[in-house]
C-alpha cells in the first residue's frame, strides 16, 4: 500500500500516576475520529496511545500506596485501558514504556546519538519540577500567589510548587547544534504545528536561541539506563518521545485488547513503513517538548541533515523521517473556573458520561470552541447543545421518519417501510412537491438550500479534515440538519400521509436518503449511535461495510430502506 494510503495518529503518552482526566479525553478523541475518518476513507491507519511509566511521580505515588512499582503500574495501566475502553477508542497500540520493546528502542538510540557525538557528559545545576517532569528556568515561573508580600518565591505555574533545586552529573543532547536546522525546516513546513499561532509561540522560544539539555537523571534510579554509562537512567522527555518510534518498529500483530502479559519481543512486527507519524495530538503544555526537542532528536537518530561550515542544514528529503504535524489542544476552564478538587468542578469522564451521555461530552468538547483555543466548558450550555443537535434536531428527525414510514406500510397494507430503489431523493421530491401547495419557487429555494449545504459538507470535508477542523465538520452537518428539519416542515408528511400516499412515500425517502448521507459523515464522530441508526433505517451490515474501507461505496449507493421497528430514541433529552 502506497504512503498516502497510510496514516498514524498518536495521542501522548499520560502519566501513569493518575486516572485519565477530561484533558486526556479531549486528545484522546481527536486521535480517535481522525483514526477513523482515515479508516473508513480506504487508509490503512494506525492509532497509537498508552502510558509513560519511567517517571519519578509513579515511584513516589508507589511508594505512598506501600506497593511494588511494578504492582503499582501494572494497576495504573489496567484502569488507563479501561477508560479508553469504556469509550470504544479504537487504539490499535497501547505501550508502555516499560516494555522491553521499548527499553530495546530507546538504547538503540541513546548509543547512536552518543557515538556520533550529539551526547556528551556535563554537570547540571539549577531547577527541576517533578510534576512536570522537566528543567525550568526562572522566566518559565511565576511568583508564587500564596506569597503576598514576597515576589521572589517563585513556583511552577503548573503545579503552584517551588522547583528543586539540584547538582549532579548529567549528559547532555546537543540541542544547540541543531538551531538552523530546526529553523530552516519550519520555513519548509509551515505548517508543522498547528494551530498557527501555537507555531508562532514554538518560533518565538527557538529565536531566543537554543540550549542544549540534560537527558539523564544521576539521582533517579527507575528508568531506562544509559547503555553507555549503567549507573544513569535516561530523563523522561528523551525515553518518552520515541514511544510513537517504538509502536511502529515493534507492532503488536495482531492486536489484542488486553494488556501484555510479557515484555519480551515476541509477538511483534516490524511496521517501520508506517513512520513518521501523520499527526501528533498533544495538550499545549508538552508543545516544546514536540515541536523543537523531538524533530531534533530524531534528525540526530537518523543522520537527517547535511553538515556545512560547522552547521547542520536542513535538506528536503529529511521530511521522510519527521513527523507532519503537531496538533495542539488546550486548556480549560469549567463554568469560568480552573478545575479544582476543592470546588468539585472536575469533570471525570466516566463518570460524566454515565450521569449525562458520551455524545455530549463528545459533541461539546469538539464543537464549542476549535482546537487549539483555550475555552470554557459551560456544563448547562452543553447539555443545552446535546439537546439542541442531538435530541432535538437529529433524534426527533430520526424519529418522524421511522414512526411515519410505518404508518405507511399499515395504510399500504404489506408495504415494507419506505421502499424506494434507485430513486434520486431530491428529485423525487421536486417532482412531487407541488402535491403540497408549495409554489415552484419554494421548491427551487429549499431544494437549493439542500444542495448547498450537502456541497458544504461532501465537497470541503476531505479539506477540512486534514487539517483537522473537526469543528467545522461538524458545524456544517447540523446546519445541513436544519435544512433538512425546515424540509419536513414545510412538507409536513405527517399530515399528508392519509391524503396522497405515494408523494408522503418521496418525502419521506428524501428525508431518509439525506439522512443517510449525513450520518456516514458523522460516524467518525459517534460510531456506536450511528449504527443504532444504520439499524433503524433496516440498513443491513452498514457497520461492518463503512469499517472495510467502504465509505464511498455507501455514499454513492442507491440504498432501499426496510424499517421494521420503532425501537428506543436514540438521544434521550437531559433535563438541566
Amino acid at each position: 500500500m502506497s504512503d498516502a494510503k497510510r496514516f498514524y495518529v498518536t495521542t501522548p503518552i499520560y502519566y501513569g500516576n493518575g486516572v485519565p482526566h477530561v484533558g486526556h479525553f479531549y486528545t484522546s478523541t481527536i486521535a480517535n475520529v481522525l483514526y477513523l475518518y482515515y479508516k473508513i476513507h480506504g487508509a490503512d491507519a494506525r492509532f497509537t496511545t498508552g502510558i509513560d511509566e519511567n517517571s519519578q511521580k509513579s515511584v513516589i505515588e508507589a511508594e505512598k500506596a506501600g506497593i511494588s512499582i511494578t504492582e503499582y503500574l501494572d494497576t495504573m495501566a489496567a484502569k488507563h485501558q479501561e477508560v479508553w475502553d469504556y469509550f470504544d477508542f479504537w487504539y490499535t497500540d497501547f505501550i508502555r514504556t516499560t516494555e522491553e520493546r521499548h527499553h530495546s528502542v530507546v538504547r538503540d538510540v541513546l548509543q547512536h546519538c552518543f557515538d556520533k557525538g550529539d551526547i556528551y557528559e556535563w554537570v547540571y545545576e539549577g531547577k527541576y519540577c517533578v510534576g512536570c517532569e522537566a528543567f525550568k528556568k526562572d522566566d518559565d515561573l511565576i511568583p508564587d500567589p500564596s506569597e503576598k508580600w514576597d515576589s521572589s518565591v517563585l513556583v511552577c505555574p503548573d503545579h503552584l510548587k517551588e522547583p528543586d533545586q539540584i547538582k549532579e552529573k548529567n549528559y547532555f543532547f546537543r540541542l544547540s547544534k541543531y538551531q538552523n536546522w530546526i529553523e530552516w525546516f519550519y520555513a519548509a513546513h509551515p505548517d508543522f504545528v498547528m494551530p498557527d499561532f501555537r507555531f508562532n509561540e514554538v518560533r518565538a522560544f527557538v529565536e531566543r536561541w537554543l540550549e542544549d539539555f540534560s537527558i539523564s537523571r544521576e539521582t533517579n534510579t527507575f528508568g531506562i539506563p544509559l547503555p553507555f554509562d549503567e549507573s544513569q537512567v535516561t530523563y523522561v522527555w528523551f525515553d518518552a518521545l520515541f514511544n510513537y518510534y517504538t509502536s511502529c518498529k515493534y507492532s503488536p500483530h495482531p492486536l489484542t485488547s488486553s494488556l501484555p502479559e510479557k515484555k519480551g519481543l515476541d509477538g511483534f512486527t516490524d511496521e517501520s513503513s508506517f513512520w513518521p507519524a501523520q499527526v501528533h495530538v498533544v495538550g499545549k503544555d508538552i508543545i516544546r517538548f514536540h515541536a523543537i526537542f523531538w524533530p531534533a532528536m530524531l534528525a540526530s537518530y537518523f543522520d537527517l541533515g547535511e553538515e556545512h561550515d560547522g552547521q547542520i542544514c536542513y535538506k528536503a528529503s529529511d521530511t521522510m523521517k519527521l513527523p507532519k504535524h503537531i496538533l495542539t489542544g488546550w486548556f480549560f476552564t469549567v463554568d469560568g473556573q480552573k478545575m479544582s478538587k476543592s470546588l468539585w468542578n472536575v469533570i471525570e469522564p466516566v463518570e460524566y458520561s454515565q450521569e449525562y451521555s458520551k455524545d455530549l461530552l463528545i459533541l461539546y468538547m469538539l464543537s464549542a470552541f476549535p482546537i487549539g483555543n483555550d475555552g470554557n466548558y459551560d456544563r448547562e450550555e452543553a447539555i443545552k447543545t446535546y439537546n439542541a443537535k442531538l435530541a432535538n434536531n437529529l433524534g426527533n428527525l430520526v424519529n418522524r421518519v421511522v414512526v411515519l414510514s410505518l404508518k405507511l406500510d399499515t395504510i399500504s397494507s404489506g408495504l415494507s417501510g419506505v421502499v424506494h430503489d434507485r430513486v434520486s431523493s431530491l428529485l423525487a421530491y421536486i417532482d412531487h412537491s407541488l402535491n403540497y401547495s408549495l409554489t415552484q419557487e419554494q421548491v427551487s429555494q429549499l431544494s437549493q438550500s439542500l444542495i448547498d449545504a450537502w456541497e458544504n459538507i461532501d465537497v470541503p470535508t476531505v479539506g477540512k479534515m486534514k487539517s483537522y477542523d473537526l469543528k467545522w465538520v461538524l458545524d456544517e452537518v447540523f446546519i445541513m440538519l436544519d435544512h433538512l428539519n425546515k424540509y419536513a416542515d414545510t412538507t409536513e408528511p405527517w399530515k399528508t400521509i392519509k391524503e396522497d400516499e405515494e408523494s408522503t412515500r418521496e418525502v419521506l425517502y428524501t428525508l431518509a436518503e439525506w439522512l443517510r448521507q449525513v450520518w456516514l459523515h458523522l460516524y467518525p464522530f459517534f460510531p456506536e449511535k450511528m449504527s443504532e441508526m444504520f439499524e433503524k433505517l433496516g440498513l443491513d451490515g452498514y457497520t461492518e461495510k463503512i469499517n472495510q474501507w467502504g465509505f464511498q461505496e455507501l455514499l454513492d449507493k442507491k440504498e432501499i430502506f426496510n424499517i421494521k421497528e420503532k425501537g428506543k430514541p436514540l438521544f434521550q433529552r437531559i433535563e438541566i
